[in-house]
């Protein structure tokens, strides 16, 4: 079933799919971590200005609700890196 030519374009969609997620995702833990534990940093940044932000900065807080989003975003990443690999697909994992 692996070699269905469909099965692989649902498989590939699923990975886009998971893409958009993990960026949503991120970008909802981005938020929460603003307006939270980190609204200090927040505060001294202007809106709109651009901030190279990577997971590692939110992760270890004592912010459950953060750390859950930490949880899922590497969660999702780990899946869509699961199913490019085991089958093989032709998708680069880190774009986007």
């Amino acid at each position: 079933m692996k070699d269905n030519t469909e099965y692989r374009e649902a498989l590939e969609e699923a990975v886009k799919g998971l893409q958009h997620a993990e960026t949503a995702i991120f970008t909802a833990m981005v938020n929460v971590g603003f307006k939270g534990p980190y609204k200090d940093i927040s505060d001294m940044h202007e809106p709109g200005e651009v901030l190279n932000l990577e997971l590692s900065m939110f992760e270890d807080t004592t912010d459950a609700n953060l750390e859950a989003l930490v949880a899922l975003v590497k969660n999702v990443n780990a899946v869509r890196h699961q199913l490019v690999h085991l089958n093989s697909l032709d998708i680069d994992v880190d774009e986007e």
